[in-house]
């Protein structure tokens, strides 16, 4: 009795991995080019405009642009090597397992702040109240950006020390070598810096956006470039909502339940869930396009830049009129 309730657990727990694994690697492919695609033709649009010269919201989104593409690029191509073809290079050169995950979280932590930076930016945008509204300047974005990225290479230099690749039973780990620091990451780094509270400052200023955007008088005040980045960080806010809500979830959950007994089978299922979650969470960094092109605006921006790129097309140079031999040129 008890061989055939292994043999159909083990069964279960085969049929699972086989759907988790080709879900995932689908997931992965889908989202890698879609994100290199969608990226691309955002630095396209953003060079081509130029509003990231004069706009504070828009100068957020520019440089999140390219922090995407590399999220994508060194993050989304070896997880689907690790998930898909188990080719791990973390477990193979020491000088990547140190600095992969480290340069990653680099950049994802500056990718939230700049999330958080873009939504309050859209909230002072958005205010009634002029002096609020004149906040948002294109001076102080551009300090913000490089104090950003300053602030968090300088928090990530311990990760590039405390990691690295040892032997535990024989088996190659890249993992971190002192407890109090992979703590310190598990408790605040992921479930709060990554998660909660980036997801806790684009509700709240999303919500209040919207309340302001509902007050006519304001929305008549606003430039069509503001009214433009407003909604675009509005869908960009509900992109990350879609994608790291359930992330955020399971990691607490993950949390919560650390210390309590599992048998194989409960390991396993989440195990799998976990492999597929963090998949999934990379869904924002692929998503920035398809939300901005929710403005129709930016749609015709997008239209008109490749016109010109691709063409030679440009929207507004003007063709002198010249008579010869009576042909109109």
């Amino acid at each position: 009795m008890s061989s055939n309730n292994s043999t159909s657990s083990s069964s279960a727990i085969l049929q699972l991995q086989n759907g988790f694994f080709y879900s995932s690697l689908i997931l992965g492919f889908i989202l890698f080019i879609g994100g290199i695609l969608g990226n691309i033709l955002n630095i396209i649009v953003f060079v081509k405009v130029g509003n990231y010269k004069n706009n504070a919201c828009s100068l957020y989104m520019f440089v999140r642009t390219f922090l995407d593409l590399y999220i994508l690029l060194a993050g989304m191509t070896t997880r689907i090597l690790t998930t898909g073809f188990q080719i791990d290079f973390t477990l193979m050169n020491r000088i990547w397992c140190k600095a992969r995950a480290g340069f990653i979280d680099i950049i994802n932590e500056s990718t939230y702040t700049l999330i958080c930076l873009q939504a309050i930016d859209a909230f002072m945008c958005s205010s009634p109240s002029a002096v609020v509204r004149q906040k948002s300047n294109i001076r102080i974005a551009r300090y913000l950006v490089i104090g950003t990225l300053c602030f968090w290479s300088i928090h990530e230099i311990p990760y590039f020390i405390l990691q690295d690749l040892v032997i535990v039973g024989g088996t190659s780990m890249c993992i971190g070598t002192n407890t109090i620091f992979a703590q310190y990451r598990s408790y605040f780094v992921y479930l709060g810096i990554f998660t909660t509270i980036p997801i806790t400052v684009i509700s709240t200023f999303g919500f209040l956006t919207v309340q302001h955007m509902k007050t006519i008088a304001v929305t008549r005040t606003l430039s069509s470039l503001t009214r433009q980045t407003i909604s675009m960080a509005l869908f960009q806010i509900f992109a990350v909502l879609l994608f790291n809500g359930p992330y955020t979830a399971w990691s607490i959950y993950s949390i919560i339940t650390a210390n309590v007994v599992k048998d194989t089978y409960r390991r396993t299922v989440e195990q799998l869930i976990t492999s597929f979650a963090v998949t999934y969470a990379y869904g924002p960094y692929a998503s920035s396009f398809y939300c901005y092109c929710l403005s129709k605006r930016f749609r015709k921006q997008l239209v008109v830049s490749l016109k010109e790129l691709v063409c030679g097309i440009h929207a507004n140079q003007v063709f002198p009129n010249t008579q010869k031999s009576g042909t109109r040129t």
